[in-house]
C-alpha cells in the first residue's frame, strides 16, 4: 500500500472508529465480497477494514453486519464488528470514491481450497452451518419482501455491460425461460448467508473453522439456499460429476440440525439460481462454474441433491 492511500484511510479511520495510534496498513485476502486492509495499533490490537464496493446497500452490509455481531456474541466463529464512534448508519461508514468501510476484529485462520477439504472437514462445515442458521432464524427476519426472481426480472430490463456480458455468456432462450419461471416463486421468509465459499471460511492449524467471512450478501432466503452453495462449489468437481461421498457428509451433518430437514429441493435450487444471476449482475459474485448448464436445467442439479440426501439419511 502507498504512503497516499495509507495517509487517506488512516483520517478515515480515525475519524470513524478511533482505534488509536496506528503503525501498519496491509492488504490481505479475506474472503471474495471486498477489499480487506489489516491494521495494527501501537496497544497491539489488530483490525480488519473491510472496503466494499458502492454497488452493496449500505443497509444490507448493516443488516450482515449485525446478524455476524449477534453470532459472535452466540460464541459461533463470525466476525465481530467494530461500531463507528460518530454514529450514522449503523456499522456502515463513507469510504473513498463511493465506497463502503467496515471494521472488525482481526480474525484468525487461513481459508483452504475446496479440494483440500476433507470428508471430516465436511462434516464440520454442515453442522456449524446448521447450527448458525438455527441462531439466524431467532433473529428478525430482514425486510424486503421481494422475491428474488422480481429483482432478477427487473434488473435484466436494464440496459447494462454486465446483461450483455451475461447474455452473450448463457443460451438466451434457456436464461429467458428460467427467468419466466423465477418471476412466479415466492418470497422465502427466513436468512441466507448468501456468499458461502471455501474463501469465506477460514481454519486453524488443526483445520477448525475459526471465522466465516463475507456477509455483505446476507439477507431473505432460506437457509437451504447457502447448502446448494456447499454442494456446487465443494461437492462437484471440474467435469461437472458430484463428489457424492463429499455431498453425503455435508448434507447428513447439516440436515440433521437444519430447519427444514427435507427441504423441497427443486424451489431451492430455483432461488438460489435467481439469486446467482442477481448478484452477477450487480458485480457482487462470479457465476459458478457450469452455471449456463444449470440454468438450463435446473431439475438435474436439485434431483443430485435430493438422491445424495436420501443415501445419507
Amino acid at each position: 500500500m502507498d504512503d497516499r492511500e495509507a495517509y487517506l484511510l488512516n483520517g478515515l479511520v480515525q475519524r470513524h472508529f478511533q482505534v488509536g495510534r496506528i503503525l501498519r496498513f496491509r492488504n490481505v485476502r479475506r474472503g471474495c465480497q471486498c477489499r480487506c486492509v489489516e491494521i495494527y495499533t501501537t496497544e497491539q490490537r489488530a483490525f480488519m477494514l473491510l472496503i466494499y464496493p458502492h454497488s452493496y446497500l449500505p443497509t444490507s452490509l448493516d443488516a450482515g453486519g449485525r446478524e455476524s455481531n449477534a453470532l459472535a456474541e452466540a460464541t459461533f466463529p463470525s466476525l465481530r464488528f467494530v461500531a463507528p464512534a460518530t454514529g450514522g448508519r449503523g456499522l456502515v461508514v463513507d469510504g473513498p470514491q463511493g465506497t463502503h468501510l467496515m471494521m472488525a476484529q482481526f480474525p484468525p485462520g487461513q481459508a483452504m481450497a475446496a479440494e483440500n477439504w476433507s470428508l471430516q472437514d465436511l462434516s464440520q462445515l454442515g453442522l456449524r452451518m446448521a447450527w448458525m442458521h438455527r441462531m439466524m432464524h431467532e433473529q428478525p427476519r430482514p425486510g424486503n419482501r421481494e422475491s428474488t426472481g422480481k429483482a432478477l426480472s427487473r434488473l435484466l430490463d436494464e440496459p447494462s455491460p454486465r446483461r450483455d456480458a451475461l447474455l452473450n455468456l448463457m443460451e438466451a432462450r434457456a436464461l429467458e425461460s428460467f427467468v419466466r419461471a423465477s418471476v412466479q416463486l415466492p418470497p422465502l421468509d427466513g436468512w441466507v448467508h448468501g456468499g458461502i465459499s471455501a474463501e469465506s471460511m477460514l481454519l486453524d492449524d488443526d483445520r477448525q473453522i475459526t471465522a466465516l467471512m463475507d456477509w455483505g450478501l446476507t439477507g431473505r432466503g432460506s437457509s437451504c439456499e447457502d447448502a446448494v452453495d456447499v454442494f456446487v462449489h465443494w461437492c462437484v468437481d471440474e467435469h461437472g460429476q458430484v463428489r457424492s461421498a463429499e455431498a453425503r457428509a455435508f448434507l447428513e451433518a447439516f440436515l440433521s440440525l437444519a430447519r427444514p430437514r427435507a427441504p423441497a429441493w427443486d424451489a431451492v435450487v430455483s432461488h438460489w439460481c435467481a439469486r446467482q444471476l442477481y448478484y452477477a449482475l450487480l458485480g457482487h459474485r462470479q457465476l459458478p462454474r457450469g452455471f449456463g448448464s444449470i440454468v438450463a436445467n435446473p431439475h438435474f442439479l436439485s434431483t443430485a441433491i435430493a438422491l445424495c440426501h436420501n443415501k445419507s439419511a
